[in-house]
């Protein structure tokens, strides 16, 4: 492995995943390109972060909306069994009239 990679990786603290995501593709690009990653990787891994923080969100509102459907659909449910409970209630006190 590049020792300027294990550095920079060290330095800004890289998960594992990112690591190894780096890694499968820099074994790919030509010299100049690996170069220029070296030199650029501040850039590199602050976009990383720009990313994974914006599919974060993305990842809470997502979770968000599905926790607020299954809440309505309960609530829903919750109404309509109270309303048959009191529609028998109420058709129970009508047959003792």
């Amino acid at each position: 492995m590049n020792i300027y990679l294990e550095t920079l990786f060290d330095r800004y603290n890289l998960s594992e995943k990112d690591r190894h995501d780096i890694l499968q593709f820099f074994t790919f690009l030509s010299d100049d390109k690996k170069q220029n990653l070296i030199n650029n990787f501040e850039i590199v891994v602050y976009k990383m972060q720009k990313i994974e923080k914006s599919l974060e969100l993305e990842k809470e509102i997502l979770i968000w909306d599905s926790v607020e459907r299954v809440r309505q659909a309960v609530m829903q449910n919750r109404k309509k069994f109270l309303d048959e409970q009191i529609k028998k209630q109420i058709d129970l006190l009508k047959g003792e009239i």
